[in-house]
């Protein structure tokens, strides 16, 4: 086995739950978090009961206020929520899973002669001790400067939004210990001195949060900046613009009551133009930031404010690209779908700690590592809560298990201890939106135990109530990738897997290829120098029988005859001894005299003498060998072989495989649930559609799979198969069918390469572009169920839809006189 474990370190994250339109609230969530390092990331959620009337855009149907607070807490996936509100936290939040602290817990054990670190997270004071020894301790020959500015009564929450605010009980220590060093500077904010304010040179309260913190957009070049037209006396609207930027973009506030500034609209100005950025390979395309209205503000003010923004064009500048465009939607943070469209996908972040660690020859799938913590912080032994966090990912190879690279988004107890291998750990892990994180509470070295797949879909599954065990496949399965290290690519050879059916007693054609009804006889013996011929017609490329011999395919023994009753048996090399007893007529006869006429022969051995191709192990095995990234480099898995679960007031599940998947295309993750149902070169039934039915119910948005290693299905195999995937393709959420459905067979399974590689010129050259688990479904849809592309079918739906409903509206608009 080898492979690496890789670690990076990020802050920790809070999301703030305030009341709707309560400044006081939303004052302290913008105070706490420009106190904590990465504060300026964290989202502040107001917990509408119902969603204001600015949500209401024609003709569209506004969200509910739940689904809107959700979609804000996936979207950001904080670590850890901070109650602000005074109202009882709903069930809904509740069920996430995530820890919930008040605001007052943040900085709750601050003493000025010990201990100036908040109890969560890494705080300003730690953050500015790092200033001090990089810009202070020596004299800078580009010195910065740190202002705290006093802000005005007037649009205060607005300036606090723009550049932050201290708590009042941590401005003593601040004055004591770190005003004098740092110079700091505690100016009357005038709306004259912006420009010297926001200098690149000038750090406030709210920049300082960011210090050390590398950002990874995940939107790539869409919507990365924004001039946010807004009213600075609408909380809403501050809300908003910190969320905004909380996404990791570059955003220039400007409140209408300001709009005629001459110096915020040169600054403007300024922005428009540092953002308006050519293309690399064609300078005439720009990349442009857009001008945004918030909510409170009508389509008319921001147009007629964008019409006073006079923009010289430089005399070099060959694009005729506009410097802005106008946004009249606030991107669309808390819908799935429209995230990746809209842009407001959040940044990743990361520190600057990071380790990987590679694993040679491990016999153990253990892993020894300490926690990480960014180079500004004072190492420490223990801390009663997590200080940060790591985002922790795992990628192995020539293993005997399947190892877990994609984890649920679960709570449930069974499933913490499996992840965290350690049950007094339970609160140090959760799944965030790249995967396994640590919260970092100490720096103590940890021999972890690597999460292996099966025990972590188990797990998972137990916490839902379900009892699952392998089946007697599953566990062949498991003994055949054992035997191989995880690499299957020797069993995609048809010729083979009819070798090894022969002599395991199957019926095979003489060529090795498979017959419609698989008689079993007994086993048979085949002579080495055979064995050896058949391998070298097989594959001519690589020393195939040595590498079977290395992965104990076959045992090696003697085919003897008895001088008794003239019959031929076989014995295997470790019972060869001066005498032998015939298993058919029990008499002993000496091995002098006898060995003359022995031929030396080939049996199978373990799991691969089994025969019906390893009752169906053979068919999981390649099922799942085909998502591996050689052929879909975009996905992760953590699959387990079949397996059967018991539940009391259910019925019981059953599934040759299973699997959560990811795929990331173009940056956009997607995930899920996967179920799969194998033959060999049998036949799906009609008790084969009634367990798909039943998971594609019991698990609204798994996908089904259907494999054989035959080239085609019969016409009631597609009946079937089709029946479940049209039922599959209901929508159920953004661009996803409810159970997408996916059918491949031996041209794809035991192909040396993916889609559309796999298939043949026609559907190679229609199919160029698929891309990912999704398209796959889809399009196998068309190849083997002749069905169009969920997409048409999907449009052609609405498009009746939307026929019934003009028409009953003229019929109510236009009534038949009686």
């Amino acid at each position: 086995m080898f492979g690496s474990v890789d670690i990076k370190t990020r802050p920790l994250k809070l999301a703030f739950l305030v009341d709707p339109n309560s400044p006081k609230q939303v004052r302290e969530a913008i105070r706490l978090s420009s106190t904590l390092w990465g504060g300026v990331y964290f989202p502040i959620i107001q917990l509408h009961k119902r969603l204001p009337v600015t949500w209401r855009e024609k003709p569209l149907r506004p969200p509910s206020a739940s689904s809107v607070i959700l979609g804000y807490v996936e979207a950001f996936d904080p670590d850890v929520l901070v109650q602000i509100s005074t109202k009882s936290i709903p069930q809904y939040i509740a069920n996430v899973g995530l820890r919930i602290i008040k605001p007052e817990d943040v900085w709750r054990e601050i003493d000025e002669e010990r201990n100036l670190s908040p109890r969560f997270g890494i705080g300003l004071f730690e953050i500015l001790n790092e200033v001090f020894q990089e810009n202070f301790k020596f004299k800078a020959k580009y010195p910065i400067k740190i202002v705290f500015p006093k802000l005005p009564k007037q649009f205060s929450l607005f300036w606090a939004g723009v550049f932050g605010d201290i708590p009042s009980h941590l401005n003593r220590p601040l004055r004591e210990h770190y005003y004098k060093p740092l110079e700091i500077d505690t100016p009357e904010f005038k709306i004259e001195d912006i420009d010297k304010l926001i200098a690149r040179n000038v750090l406030f309260p709210r920049r300082i949060t960011y210090h050390g913190i590398n950002t990874f957009s995940r939107s790539g070049y869409r919507g990365n900046a924004y001039v946010f037209f807004m009213d600075a006396t609408k909380v809403e609207d501050v809300v908003d613009y910190w969320n905004l930027r909380a996404l990791g973009k570059a955003v220039f506030p400007v409140p209408k009551q300001l709009k005629e500034n001459p110096k915020l609209k040169e600054l403007v100005i300024g922005f428009l133009k540092a953002h308006r950025q050519p293309w690399r390979h064609n300078p005439k395309f720009t990349e442009h930031a857009s001008i945004l209205g918030a909510r409170s503000c009508s389509m008319e003010e921001m147009e007629g404010y964008a019409k006073t923004l006079k923009i010289k064009r430089d005399p070099k500048d060959s694009s005729s690209d506009p410097f802005f465009a106008l946004q009249h939607w606030y991107p669309r943070v808390w819908d799935e779908w429209a995230r990746d469209k809209d842009g407001a996908v959040p940044s990743d972040l990361y520190g600057d700690a990071e380790d990987s660690i590679d694993i040679f020859d491990a016999k153990e799938i253990r892993v020894t590592f300490r926690s990480l913590l960014p180079k500004f912080v004072r190492n420490f032994r223990y801390h009663g809560e997590p200080r940060c966090a790591n985002e922790v990912s795992f990628r192995f190879y020539g293993t005997g298990e399947y190892m877990a690279e994609v984890f649920p988004k679960s709570s449930g107890d069974k499933f913490i201890r499996a992840i965290s291998g350690w049950t007094s750990l339970r609160g140090d892990w959760r799944v965030g939106r790249n995967g396994l994180v640590k919260l970092v509470k100490d720096t103590y070295n940890r021999t972890q135990a690597v999460p292996l797949s099966e025990k972590v879909y188990f797990a998972w599954l137990e916490d839902r109530g379900w009892k699952p065990k392998l089946s007697a496949s599953g566990l062949l399965a498991k003994r055949i990738y054992k035997k191989l290290d995880g690499y299957l690519s020797t069993l995609k050879n048809e010729k083979l897997l009819g070798l090894l059916e022969h002599m395991n007693g199957g019926s095979v054609q003489r060529n090795g290829s498979p017959v419609e009804k698989n008689a079993i006889n007994q086993e048979r013996d085949l002579l080495v120098g055979e064995v050896k011929r058949r391998l070298h017609d097989i594959s001519q490329e690589r020393n195939l029988h040595d590498h079977m011999i290395k992965r104990g395919f076959f045992r090696l023994g003697l085919r003897l005859q008895c001088p008794h009753c003239i019959r031929h048996s076989w014995y295997p090399l470790q019972s060869i001894e001066d005498s032998f007893s015939c298993p058919r007529c029990l008499d002993t006869f000496n091995a002098v005299g006898n060995l003359d006429s022995a031929i030396w022969s080939y049996k199978t051995t373990g799991p691969f003498s089994v025969a019906n191709y390893a009752e169906g192990a053979y068919a999981v095995l390649l099922t799942l060998d085909f998502f591996d990234e050689r052929n879909l480099a975009t996905m992760r898995m953590t699959p387990t072989t079949s397996f059967m679960a018991e539940a009391q007031d259910k019925r019981n599940l059953e599934a040759d495989f299973a699997a959560f998947w990811q795929d990331s295309i173009f940056g956009e993750k997607k995930d899920g649930l996967l179920f799969g149902e194998c033959k060999t070169y049998g036949k799906f039934k009609a008790k084969d559609f009634e367990r798909m039915k039943y998971l594609a119910k019991t698990f609204p948005g798994a996908v089904l799979v259907f494999s054989t290693l035959r080239k085609s299905l019969s016409p009631q195999e597609i009946k079937g198969i089709a029946s479940i995937a049209k039922q599959g393709r209901r929508y159920w959420k953004p661009e996803r069918p409810i159970n997408p459905v996916m059918i491949l067979t031996g041209t794809e399974l035991l192909s040396d390469f993916g889609p559309p590689y796999c298939w043949e010129d026609s559907q190679k050259k229609k199919f160029d572009r698929v891309a990912g688990l999704l398209d796959i479904c889809d399009t196998t849809q068309q190849i083997y169920l002749n069905l169009p592309s969920w997409h048409k079918d999907w449009d052609e739906k609405w498009e009746k839809k939307y026929q019934r409903r003009m028409a009953n509206k003229r019929k109510r608009e236009n009534p038949t006189p009686s």
